[in-house]
């Protein structure tokens, strides 16, 4: 079988993850503007003191699932992949890869020099035990859906199949092979976040239950080590790794970790120096946006509203949808309500997810605007719901009950009651966890909620609306748009062209002519961070920032 082989930067055969060609928040940002005193400690040590907004959840890949608790794991674990500063996959673990000619076989080769923490050599059985347990349906594992495109994974994930069955396998203790249903452009991607991590089964074994539970009972390949953790713990210490392979390439020595539930308190930590790194939002970031240390990136994520459209309620009626849609403007909410870098968005994929590699397009500008705030419209549209469902009608928002979740839907009540007179809207604000288990429940109407890309796979967002997908919380059914979605994953997966063409028809499907979900808005991360810290990475998947190249200058 003719294959190719690839190493160093992958360009022409992955582009999805999140922002695959490039974009907005790729880039790391120049801080060399001098704050005029000193922050964290000696800068000769190499040591940084960061403040994170959450406790790290869990330290088992296999189990995490919210960004921040990633953005610890990123720095301590390392798959085949990783990212670097334009957030394209270069090799890691692995050094190079042979894809076959229909883009169905990878066989990774793997370093000879990539060892665990404790010096025992990585090799693809770590690969294979790892990725089987994901999508075992005892292990339970969230993510394990990312690798439904793996030979046999879906059976195996829904019980058809006996986890052996997956199709990766060791045919030498450097080889690791992995068998698609599909090409897929953006696996790689896919493979450069740590959910796809190696895992040493002897050692998970012999920890049994112990596994993950605090920094001793674990074994790290990434830059750094983990230290002084344990699960629930609002602190911790990342050491510089020795035995990893590019450790002479790692400048920070030690970098000291802490919760900061309060964004105030990381504020007042980092104006008197004692620490380096801190993230804000909401109206911090109008105070503070002037600050040297003040940075910004655009994330790859779609906040929108979606629907309950349960046969014989009014959200079925497809004119009441379309006049929510059409009804609230953007604009205002990203500028005067948010004003923390936050862009309106007018589609399902938002702004610098996949760009085609020949054309150089991204798919937002490719397939256009959808939802666009038309008062006149809104009301006709809500004139022909009244038709149906009567003059007054009451429908129930549910939000998270965070700072955000209050200020968006308190807008979007404003604009609706504004503007489609006889509608009312009443919010219900929930924990976040809440608000994900009810909306799995079907128990709500309207929504607000967020998708934050995992990678730049388009599928991951069009997915969430497909008939039979676990996801498809809202009951949307179009058989149109499976079968555009469909072909797109599958017979055209190969031909980015035709791919963009039915990925398009089918947003225009699921906004314009059946209004299932509106956009709102594609938010933003923010933070205040020591001007001396140069070359941290902000990958637009996986984590919020990487420290692996980073190095406080003297």
């Amino acid at each position: 079988m003719k294959k190719k082989f690839l190493t160093g930067i992958i360009l022409a055969s992955t582009t999805w993850l999140l922002a695959a060609c490039g974009g907005s928040g790729t880039q790391p940002t120049d801080t060399t503007k001098e704050q005029g005193k000193t922050q964290g400690t000696d800068t000769a040590e190499q040591v940084i003191e960061i403040g994170v907004p959450t406790e790290i959840v869990t330290i088992d890949t296999i189990q995490a699932t919210d960004k921040n608790t990633f953005t610890v794991l990123h720095q301590i674990y390392e798959g085949l992949y990783r990212l670097d500063h334009n957030s394209q996959p270069v090799p890691a673990i692995a050094k190079d890869v042979a894809i076959s000619d229909d883009g169905k076989e990878y066989v990774f080769t793997l370093r000879e020099d990539a060892k665990w923490s404790n010096g025992e050599q990585i090799t693809a059985d770590d690969f294979v035990y790892a990725w089987k347990k994901l999508v075992d349906p005892d292990t339970g594992a969230p993510n394990a859906y990312l690798l439904d495109n793996v030979a046999n994974s879906l059976a195996i994930r829904t019980e058809k199949q006996p986890v052996d069955d997956l199709g990766v396998s060791a045919p030498e203790p450097d080889q690791f092979k992995v068998v698609l249903e599909q090409p897929q452009a953006s696996f790689l991607t896919l493979l450069s976040i740590v959910w796809l991590a190696p895992q040493n089964q002897s050692y998970v074994e012999e920890q049994d239950k112990d596994f993950g539970i605090d920094s001793e009972h674990a074994l790290f390949n990434g830059p750094f080590i983990l230290t002084e953790w344990e699960q629930g713990g609002d602190t911790w210490t990342l050491k510089k790794n020795p035995e990893y392979y590019r450790a002479d390439e790692v400048k920070l020595s030690e970098v000291k970790g802490q919760t900061m539930k309060e964004e105030n308190t990381g504020i007042n930590l980092y104006q008197t120096g004692d620490i380096d790194l801190t993230k804000i939002s909401g109206q911090y970031v109008a105070e503070l946006q002037d600050d040297p240390g003040f940075v910004s990136h655009s994330d790859i994520a779609n906040n929108f509203i979606d629907f309950n459209q349960k046969e014989g309620t009014p959200l079925a009626n497809v004119h009441l949808r379309k006049a929510i849609s059409l009804a609230i403007d953007k604009e205002g909410l990203a500028q005067n309500v948010l004003n923390d870098g936050a862009k309106p968005l007018n589609g399902l994929i938002p702004h610098d997810l996949f760009t085609h590699p020949e054309t150089k397009e991204e798919f937002r500008s490719y397939s256009g605007e959808y939802a666009l705030h038309d008062v006149k419209k809104a009301q006709k549209e809500w004139t022909e719901a009244q038709k149906e469902l009567g003059k007054e009608i009451t429908l129930s928002l549910l939000v998270s009950d965070d700072d955000s979740g209050r200020k968006v839907s308190e807008y979007v009540q404003n604009q609706l009651q504004e503007n489609l007179e006889g509608l009312s809207i009443e919010i219900h604000q929930q924990p976040k966890t809440n608000v994900n288990q009810s909306r799995r429940e079907k128990d709500y109407e309207l929504s607000i909620s967020g998708w934050l890309a995992g990678d730049n796979n388009l599928d991951i967002y069009f997915n969430l609306y497909v008939t039979d997908s676990a996801y498809n919380y809202a009951g949307y059914s179009n058989q149109s748009y499976d079968e555009l979605t469909k072909a797109a994953k599958t017979v055209n997966a190969n031909d980015v062209t035709k791919m963009f063409e039915d990925y398009k028809k089918a947003e225009k499907i699921l906004l314009e002519e059946d209004a299932a979900q509106v956009p709102l808005y594609q938010s933003a991360s923010n933070y205040l961070i020591n001007p001396k810290i140069k070359e941290i990475g902000y990958p637009s998947y996986g984590c919020y920032f990487y420290l692996g190249d980073a190095y406080l200058e003297e």
